[in-house]
């Protein structure tokens, strides 16, 4: 039986990530490294983690991972490092990905490509035009819309990761079924994370109900759905206090973006202020609004583009508990299954734990009413009777 990796957000839970762990599912044991309160995107999870590894282990997952949050709040290369990373840990000989090509073959080949000479000299070339990284790579690798695919754009990013580490994983994918990544309307029984996260934030649970897992829903609770709009002040007021020196030690800085960044603040009395100031052509919004939460939760380059010091283990089932005890001797980031496992490592891990601690305290104030401090000390393993 094989062993299967999935890296996803669950933001939230859905009916398309169900039918992919029922498909890993069939093939033996599921391990997901799931990201944790923030996500890629810039924003909170409209729902705590452990509600979503909760869910991941209802229906077919056996070992859910956190994704720490220097990962989970990246660029998609860092964000595949650390998924890849943390499944290599757990013994996985598969990964498994939804894509928008539903062809591995294609998305092996692509990679080929990205990792030429020929390429990276005409993107240095694209880049010094002034074009958007997205736009300078597309044209470039010349791959039709392949890479314009969000989905098929991260699977491509595992297979890289998984070649620099020297990671030997079998890659499968499965086509993305019914709603696009960003489509506002459902098809069928699927529906895009971005439509049910709108409809959670604006309390329509009932609309969800055709698209998301009734055990999903069973979970929900409309005083714990996460809305980063009640951080706004919060967010505003910690970024004015942040010094220039402050602002340059921030991930995935390029060309004084921290000085547009600073003098944007002075200036910005809300988000969407703040994130159209710094705007500019060459960088995405989604990179903008991570540089902006990155600052406000204390984040700094320090794992850019650096394996894990840590797998933190947020639930299993009994065939889980298995995989990770048998590979806690022999994995290359180690897994912490309690809190307590932290004193035992690096400076490096425990600067990470010390950060995540601060990150939940603060996700604790997305709610309304607020959560208190300390989840990451007293929140209890989750464990599956399957």
């Amino acid at each position: 039986m094989a062993c299967v990796g999935i890296i996803a957000e669950f933001n939230p839970f859905h009916n398309g990530h169900r039918a992919l762990l029922e498909y890993a599912k069939n093939q033996g044991t599921v391990v997901c490294a799931m990201s944790g309160n923030f996500v890629q995107r810039g924003d909170v999870a409209v729902t705590d983690k452990r509600l979503r590894a909760q869910a991941a282990l209802l229906h077919g997952a056996d070992l859910v991972l956190e994704l720490p949050l220097p990962y989970a709040m990246s660029t998609a290369q860092n964000f595949a490092l650390g998924g890849v990373s943390l499944l290599q840990a757990a013994g996985c000989d598969t990964i498994l990905f939804g894509s928008e090509c539903g062809d591995i073959t294609a998305l092996q080949n692509a990679c080929d490509v990205l990792q030429s000479t020929a390429f990276q000299e005409r993107l240095s070339a694209y880049l010094k035009t002034g074009m958007s990284f997205a736009a300078a790579r597309d044209k470039a690798a010349d791959l039709g819309d392949l890479l314009s695919a969000p989905n098929n754009n991260l699977g491509i990013e595992y297979m890289l990761a998984a070649r620099r580490i020297g990671l030997n994983v079998r890659f499968q994918t499965i086509k993305r079924q019914g709603a696009g990544h960003h489509d506002d309307t459902p098809s069928g029984r699927f529906a895009s994370a971005t439509t049910l996260r709108e409809r959670l934030l604006h309390g329509d649970f009932e609309e969800c109900a055709p698209y998301m897992p009734k055990e999903m829903l069973s979970l929900l609770d409309p005083t714990r759905i996460a809305d980063i709009s009640r951080l706004e002040r919060a967010i505003l007021a910690v970024l004015r206090t942040k010094t220039l020196q402050d602002l340059q030690t921030l991930p995935d800085l390029s060309e004084g973006l921290e000085n547009k960044l600073f003098s944007a603040v002075s200036l910005a009395n809300s988000l969407q202020e703040l994130y159209n100031t710094v705007k500019v052509k060459r960088y995405s919004h989604a990179r903008i609004r991570r540089l902006v939460l990155s600052a406000f939760l204390g984040l700094d380059n320090a794992f850019f583009g650096k394996v894990p010091p840590y797998a933190r283990v947020l639930g299993f089932s009994r065939a889980g508990e298995r995989l990770i005890r048998s590979a806690a001797d022999c994995a290359s980031v180690p897994p912490v299954l309690r809190t307590g496992d932290i004193a035992a490592l690096s400076e490096s891990a425990q600067h990470l734990f010390q950060t995540e601690c601060r990150a939940a305290d603060l996700y604790a104030l997305a709610f309304e009413p607020p959560g208190s401090c300390g989840s990451e000390w007293t929140a209890k393993l989750i464990k599956s009777e399957c």
